[in-house]
């Protein structure tokens, strides 16, 4: 079961009617929780996490109460996996010591996009190469990693040509094998609904049966 943590309801920017559909269309569980519920922190089928798009923007440095929301189930769930994207990219990203650079006008529209091999990109492989897909984007604040000497925040995908003509990460992994962040909206296309798909598939559950191993190997030892 995946948890999309959200107060919205569907619009052109969050991309919430795509999220559901492309997870329905997988058959993938997934409940929405719009308030900080005791009763969800104390399930035990909740597999991953997603913070998805949002239309109000994250204020760097200044306390925001439309946060608590999020706050309140990353801290629940620390060992769950999470994946954010666009306003839950931006959140992560200063929840993990990074920062945003803010732009007045929104960046939107498909661009072209590298990606990494890692595994939560499986299927868009070329060998050992980057290659560059096509991405649905929509955001004013883009996330920047602190130096790799100061974090280990690992930059996984970027904007081939940004605003400055130059490239800038826009996907990252937060915390190795468990949290990530991706400034474009894998739902809104179906050529990359299969990120969302490895999500689900490759890190949350993989990591579900990990944990679930783990628990009957200490159960077997204590035996």
């Amino acid at each position: 079961m995946l948890l999309i943590i959200t107060r919205e309801i569907p619009n052109h920017a969050n991309k919430l009617r795509e999220l559901y559909q492309c997870l329905k269309q997988r058959d993938i569980p997934y409940i929405v929780t719009r308030r900080c519920d005791p009763t969800m922190i104390a399930r035990t089928d909740i597999r991953g996490l997603i913070i998805p798009g949002a239309r109000f923007r994250i204020k760097q440095y200044v306390p925001q109460l439309e946060l608590t929301l999020e706050l309140y189930y990353l801290f629940h769930f620390p060992k769950t996996p999470v994946l954010g994207i666009c306003h839950g990219c931006q959140l992560l990203m200063l929840y993990y010591g990074g920062s945003l650079t803010s732009y007045n006008t929104l960046w939107t529209g498909t661009h072209n996009v590298n990606l990494s091999t890692h595994r939560i990109f499986k299927g868009h492989e070329r060998g050992q190469t980057p290659r560059g897909i096509d991405a649905c984007f929509y955001f004013h604040e883009l996330p920047v990693a602190p130096p790799s000497s100061s974090s280990n925040i690992r930059e996984i995908a970027w904007i081939t040509k940004f605003r400055d003509g130059r490239r800038h990460a826009c996907a990252f992994e937060f915390v190795k094998n468990r949290v990530y962040g991706m400034m474009f909206h894998p739902e809104a296309l179906d050529s990359t609904r299969d990120i969302l798909y490895n999500f689900y598939e490759t890190i949350a559950m993989s990591s579900s049966a990990a944990s679930a191993a783990s628990a009957a190997s200490a159960a077997s030892t204590s035996a």
